[in-house]
């Protein structure tokens, strides 16, 4: 079984948020994806099987669990599909858990067409003061069904935060979104952490950019964004609001192909 690593949203080794991609006939077991993930232990490997020459069904597993939305193993996914010439054309259509997600491609960018992710009711901003210590936080509020977005003052509290995995484990979500307005060029930064998915801390994370569009598109007014995700690899990410969907736009880069033998 082939395999192959690709750093996303990003246009240089080592940076944005490494992911592994497989190409399968029919997926192996839960048990044995879910091996697989966990022996390669990047926050996400993503399993491809064929439905024609521009579809696929896909799948993606954290080192502990199968997930329903993973945009940087997504767009990893389609950089090889492109640049291995398995798909000749500019587009991709994956089957997820999360419905068809569509991919193109324009020059060197490719272009995730992803469902946008509502945000909903306030959560207490005493109860994350008090857990992290936090003084500057302007809101907490539920992102989706899965994750909580709490917003800083100030971009640089985002990129100095040092957070606990331990607690922020004891949150009840699957991940916890800390962002901020951004200084120029970005519209605005985040940082994502999901310990409960295996991952302390995400480099760059798409799904959680599904969300942020809602958020930042009330905050600033617009519906087109440059974000930057603020972990130590750092990515840059294009988000566009076109209806009830988001576009994010991002480079990748192959770093290691390799065969799988177990």
């Amino acid at each position: 079984m082939k395999i192959w690593t690709a750093d996303a949203f990003t246009n240089k080794p080592f940076a944005g948020n490494p992911a592994a991609v497989t190409i399968v006939q029919e997926f192996p077991s839960d048990d044995t994806c879910q091996k697989i993930a966990a022996e390669i232990n990047l926050s996400e490997t993503a399993f491809l099987k064929s439905l024609g020459p521009d579809h696929f069904h896909i799948r993606w597993f954290t080192p502990a669990s199968e997930v329903k939305l993973c945009g940087h193993a997504t767009l990893a996914s389609a950089h090889i599909l492109f640049e291995e010439g398995i798909v000749k054309g500019n587009n991709i259509t994956f089957e997820s858990l999360s419905g068809p997600l569509f991919v193109s491609r324009e020059q060197n960018q490719i272009i995730l067409d992803f469902p946008l992710q509502n945000t909903g009711k306030s959560v207490p901003v005493n109860f994350f003061t008090e857990l992290f210590e936090l003084k500057d936080i302007v809101s907490a509020v539920q992102a989706y069904n899965d994750d909580i977005i709490v917003e800083l003052s100030d971009e640089s509290l985002v990129r100095a935060l040092n957070l606990d995995p331990s607690r922020v484990k004891n949150i009840d979500c699957r991940g916890l979104i800390v962002t901020a307005k951004g200084n120029p060029p970005y519209d605005f930064v985040s940082r994502m952490f999901a310990p409960r998915e295996g991952i302390n801390e995400d480099p760059v994370t798409g799904s959680a950019h599904c969300k942020l569009a809602d958020y930042w598109q009330t905050k600033l007014g617009k519906n087109e964004f440059i974000a930057y995700q603020a972990s130590a690899r750092g990515g840059v990410l294009g988000v566009k609001i076109v209806g009830d969907r988001v576009h994010l736009k991002g480079q990748a880069v192959t770093i290691l192909e390799g065969v799988w033998r177990a």
